[in-house]
């Protein structure tokens, strides 16, 4: 049976219903009665509102280059099994029911004794299982959301690693960015290193304040790194990367400024683990053989699309610099946004990249916001802006308008065009 219809994934789609919830009891309970697999391999763990994902795919990959590694992200593009790697491997549609079959009792009796685990929690916890069964060395493991109290936060990583803070979920994370980076702080263990990439002064004093109560070694990134000879475009990053224990040259396919800085932090993730394996050579290797799909992902070249999955106002304005430094020029963008987003902030710094837009409809029946709102909230901001509410069609008409494409505002809508376009949603070249 294939997986999108089986009745396992739906019942874990079921657990959605229980929302997010801020609280490690239920996964705690949940990996005890499984055997605490988290403890099964050695885990570096990362954090951040912008550049996790693809830090996490660098730390993937460089550990790649010595031992069998597992890497767990979300949310998917096109596939729910996108979320669980181990090795080069994506999980299986089989593992994944079995998983369902086998622990659905045990879900069902932790509601009867506490609660029983969110959607989120119980992929978390199958995550970790698979990587356990696998028999994989390391993991890179992402942050769902904030980092105390995400489910990720039961591992005791070799080293944890914050990348870019700003404002997102100030109904759960707070309203500042010192309470936003003091959540994420969360996942700073006693004695083990954390990485911080953001320069922000508010942020750098939460996080080494968070370091230095636990007796963490604080390593801020921008402090103690050199880029030079940087040369970026269309085709990705070159720089030359100088730490505190080694000189890299490095060569990325990863597009877009802030890439460097994801770069280092993940470098000096692997430099401050102590593994004696991973050298100058792993790393730069793992480097270039690193993807992220669907984030400033070239997609098609004629005509030229680009699918982004910035969906906040930073991630927004990081797009709107990458798109100036490489000179590229009122694009037609194609925009669809989930509800849950601060879609107007976004839609203002988006239409610094371009006037013309084809406003659409996610597939996310919940929270997807319709293309006519959209086009309403945006109302003034564009000329001319086309609202078509399916995806595929406001696709094929942006293509036939325009020789550059940029697709953004959620991963949904990203997803979809890259399924379309038949690309490879896997983190590795």
């Amino acid at each position: 049976m294939a997986l999108v219809f089986s009745p396992e994934l739906k019942y874990l789609y079921g657990l959605y219903r229980e929302g997010i919830k801020l609280d490690l009891s239920a996964t705690r309970e949940f990996a005890n009665l499984l055997g605490n697999p988290q403890n099964d391999f050695r885990s570096f763990h990362i954090a951040g509102t912008n550049g996790k994902g693809s830090t996490s795919a660098y730390i993937y990959n460089i550990l790649m280059e010595k031992e069998k590694t597992g890497l767990y992200t979300s949310p998917h593009l096109t596939k729910f099994n996108e979320r669980i790697i181990a090795g080069k491997d994506q999980i299986t549609d089989e593992e994944i029911i079995n998983f369902i079959s086998e622990n659905k009792k045990i879900i069902e009796e932790l509601a009867e004794n506490n609660r029983n685990p969110t959607f989120f929690e119980a992929t978390t916890v199958l995550a970790f299982k698979h990587f356990s069964r696998e028999n994989i060395k390391y993991a890179s493991i992402e942050v769902g959301l904030g980092g105390r109290l995400d489910s990720t936060n039961i591992i005791d990583p070799e080293v944890s690693i914050i990348t870019q803070v700003g404002y997102e979920h100030a109904d759960k994370l707070g309203c500042s960015l010192t309470s936003i980076a003091g959540e994420k702080a969360g996942i700073v263990k006693p004695g083990r290193p954390v990485v911080l990439g953001d320069y922000k002064k508010e942020v750098v004093e939460t996080v080494k304040k968070f370091a230095d109560a636990r007796g963490s070694k604080f390593i801020h990134a921008p402090s103690v790194t050199s880029i030079t000879e940087l040369e970026n475009g269309i085709d990705g990053n070159r720089f030359t990367l100088t730490t505190p224990v080694n000189e890299y040259r490095i060569e990325s396919s990863m597009i877009g400024r802030f890439q460097p800085g994801n770069i280092s932090t993940a470098v000096l993730a692997i430099e401050n683990s102590n593994l004696e394996s991973i050298g100058r050579t792993e790393i730069e290797r793992g480097i270039a053989k690193t993807r992220w799909p669907g984030r400033m992902d070239v997609i098609r070249r004629d005509p030229f699309v680009m699918v982004d999955g910035a969906h906040n106002p930073p991630a927004a304005n990081a797009l709107r610099i990458s798109m100036e430094e490489l000179k590229i020029k009122s694009p037609t963008l194609l925009l669809g946004m989930l509800s849950d987003k601060d879609a107007f902030s976004f839609l203002r710094i988006m239409r610094k990249i371009s006037d013309k837009v084809i406003f659409t409809t996610p597939d996310e029946p919940v929270r997807a916001i319709s293309a006519s709102k959209m086009a309403s909230m945006a109302e003034g901001l564009f000329t001319d802006p086309e609202v078509i509410d399916n995806p595929i069609d406001a696709y094929e008409k942006a293509l036939s308008k325009s020789e550059f494409v940029l697709v953004a505002g959620s991963l949904y809508l990203v997803g979809a065009i890259m399924q379309y376009e038949n690309s490879s949603v896997m983190p590795y070249a």
